[in-house]
Formats: C-alpha cells, sequence, structure tokens
C-alpha cells in the first residue's frame, strides 16, 4: 500500500509538468512575452496571436490581453500543444515581446501577430503613423516580391529606424532554400503613451523556412471612462510553474503513505 501511494506521489509532478508546456511559454504582464528562444530543433512550428486592448486614463488604466499559442510540427503547429489564455491587468501594457531566437531548426515555420489598440480616456493620444523597424538583413538569398508567387519576400514596409514602436523581421530566415518571408506593420502610435512591438527577430535561421508575422497599433479617444471588465477569463500569467492542486495531492499522499509506515511499525512490535 505505502509503496503504491509513493508511487502514485512521484507521478503527479511528472504529469503536471507534461500537460502545460505550452502555457509555460508566455506571460501576460505589462511585458506581454509568447514564445521567446523556444522550438530550435527541425521541423518545428510555432504560432503566437496576441491581441491587446488598452483602456488609458490620467490616473493610469488597466489591459485586456489574449494569447492564442500553439507548438507542434512545421507543418501542422495547430496539431500540437495549443492554448488560449485571458487576462485583465490593473495597468496598461507597454511592451510585446514574442517569436523572438525560435524555430531556428531547419524547416521550421513561425506565424505571430499582434493586435493592439490603445483606447484613451480624457487624454489626447497625439497618434502618428507608428514608426517601423522592419526586414532589415533577413531572408538571404530570396526574392522580393509579394511573398506568395514565386517571390519569397514581402516586407510592408522595409524601414530600418532606430527606437521604432515596431521592431520585426530582423536577423530572420537567412538559411536559404526559403519558402516565404510576409512580414507587415501598420496603424498609428500615440504619443501619450508608448507601447512598443518586438517580434520575430533573430529566428528561422535554418533554412527552408516559412514566416509570416504582422503587427498593428491603433489609438481611439472616448469621452467618459472606460467600461467595466470582468474577472481573468482563464489562465492568467503563466510565470506559476506547478498547479496548485498537484502539490496538494503530494502532500495528502504523503501524509498517508507517513501514517501507513507507522502502523506497519506498529503491528510489527505486537
Amino acid at each position: 500500500m505505502f509503496r503504491g501511494l509513493f508511487a502514485l506521489a512521484l507521478l503527479v509532478p511528472v504529469s503536471a509538468i507534461a500537460v502545460s508546456p505550452a502555457s509555460a511559454a508566455h506571460s501576460l504582464n505589462p511585458t506581454t512575452t509568447c514564445n521567446n528562444s523556444i522550438g530550435n530543433g527541425g521541423g518545428q512550428g510555432i504560432i503566437c496571436e496576441v491581441t491587446i486592448v488598452n483602456s488609458i486614463t490620467p490616473t493610469g488604466g488597466s489591459a485586456t490581453i489574449k494569447v492564442h499559442e500553439c507548438h507542434g510540427s512545421a507543418g501542422a503547429p495547430l496539431s500540437g500543444v495549443c492554448s488560449t489564455t485571458t487576462r485583465i491587468l490593473t495597468q496598461p501594457v507597454t511592451k510585446v515581446n514574442q517569436c523572438n531566437g525560435s524555430v531556428n531548426g531547419g524547416g521550421s515555420t513561425l506565424r505571430c501577430s499582434v493586435i493592439l489598440m490603445n483606447n484613451f480616456y480624457g487624454v489626447s493620444p497625439g497618434s502618428a503613423a507608428a514608426t517601423v523597424n522592419e526586414c532589415i538583413g533577413s531572408g538571404a538569398g530570396g526574392i522580393l516580391g509579394n511573398g506568395i508567387t514565386g517571390n519569397t519576400i514581402h516586407c510592408d514596409p522595409i524601414q530600418n529606424t532606430t527606437s521604432a514602436a515596431i521592431t520585426q523581421c530582423n536577423g530572420s530566415a537567412n538559411g536559404l532554400t526559403l519558402v516565404h518571408l510576409n512580414c507587415t506593420a501598420t496603424g498609428t502610435m500615440a504619443s501619450a503613451y508608448r507601447v512598443t512591438i518586438n517580434q520575430c527577430n533573430g529566428s528561422t535561421n535554418g533554412g527552408g523556412a516559412l514566416v509570416e508575422c504582422s503587427a498593428t497599433m491603433r489609438s481611439q479617444a472616448y469621452n467618459g471612462t472606460p467600461p467595466p471588465t470582468t474577472a481573468t477569463a482563464s489562465g492568467g500569467s503563466s510565470n506559476d510553474s506547478t498547479p496548485l492542486f498537484p502539490l496538494l495531492i503530494i502532500v495528502a499522499l504523503g501524509g498517508m503513505g507517513l501514517v501507513m509506515f507507522v502502523m506497519q511499525k506498529r503491528s510489527i512490535r505486537s
């Protein structure tokens, strides 16, 4: 009995770790991250789709973040481990940092996107076209075009701007035999609240790569106060390592094992 309980206690933490490899790759915080420095073996594919709504007020604000991510094979990343997490923060997001230094093995795929909406309440956003640093030192051996029909590189725009609001697809897809490199950056940034997007840099350099990354920023001014928000919809920040429930099971099983051990020793003495 004691041996069986001890074996089960050993298996529980292993199971807890095994079911959550995808969620461990992101963090939903003022600096939101997803799938950085992972999947660098050959033939792997990752997906990160981040949607952020910042509500910015004269005294602070809040944010609603939704992250959908997958980590699987290059040909079918959706068939791998996927998760969708939504979290509400008590302060706006200032940075998105994702899909950097990842899937650098041969034949890998990278599909990452960010949609950012900055809603200003009682604050003038001071909007201007988002500055971009994109596709610098990328796509070795590729051909500029639409990135789909025979022309393997499509970057809209190709720009080299220091301290840009959007920095993406730089130093990536340089392993030759490129399938395609398709990166777009659009929208407006707000001078009243700076948010930066940094994604798809230093990735997919193993040859035979496919890269699809996009970033969109929008700013909108409203009168009044932000609408009320609800509690965390699912997940939350993935900085937690082992879930609480398996830990409670381990403690309970350990206690039961100790009781059984003491009872067994008493029965032997008697």
